[in-house]
């Protein structure tokens, strides 16, 4: 993995350097056929394609996407919410950009990613593509409600 100046930055790429792909059943004219060079490429196509139609679909319906894991545990993907003076100050610092905040009620949405790790639970923020967070920011300022 590629060192970058923010520790938790890494590529698509990256999350595949100890994957077997001699192990799937893709040869690599499948790959080109699907216009993409390497086996290790058309993976990760397909997994960043999974990974865009879980943040539509809790863009679109309001969903939390929970995802098992090993030893009972989970993480999930959802929508959190902001009011109040946590809202108030992450918009006047330029955060929510794109929200009327008066159709928002007051209030700001971020997708986070949420997991165990040494038993306590962490967050994340997901950033989203442009043309999802303008569906996202349109949903809000026509009054939905993410919860």
């Amino acid at each position: 993995m590629k060192k970058y100046k923010c520790s938790h930055c890494f590529t698509n790429l990256d999350l595949y350097d100890n994957f077997d792909f001699n192990s799937l059943g893709i040869t690599k004219k499948t790959c080109r056929e699907k216009r993409k060079d390497t086996k290790k490429e058309y993976v990760v196509s397909v997994f960043m394609y999974c990974l865009y139609l879980i943040m539509l679909d809790i863009v679109k319906n309001n969903i939390t996407f929970v995802v098992p894991l090993f030893g009972n545990q989970e993480a999930c993907f959802y929508v959190k919410m902001f009011e109040n003076e946590k809202f108030q100050k992450m918009y006047s610092k330029g955060g929510f950009k794109g929200i009327d905040f008066l159709n928002s009620n007051f209030k700001g949405y971020q997708i986070y990613f949420q997991y165990t790790h040494k038993g306590g639970v962490k967050e994340k923020p997901i950033y989203i593509s442009s043309k999802l967070k303008d569906i996202f920011y349109d949903n809000i300022n026509k009054g939905k409600q993410y919860y």
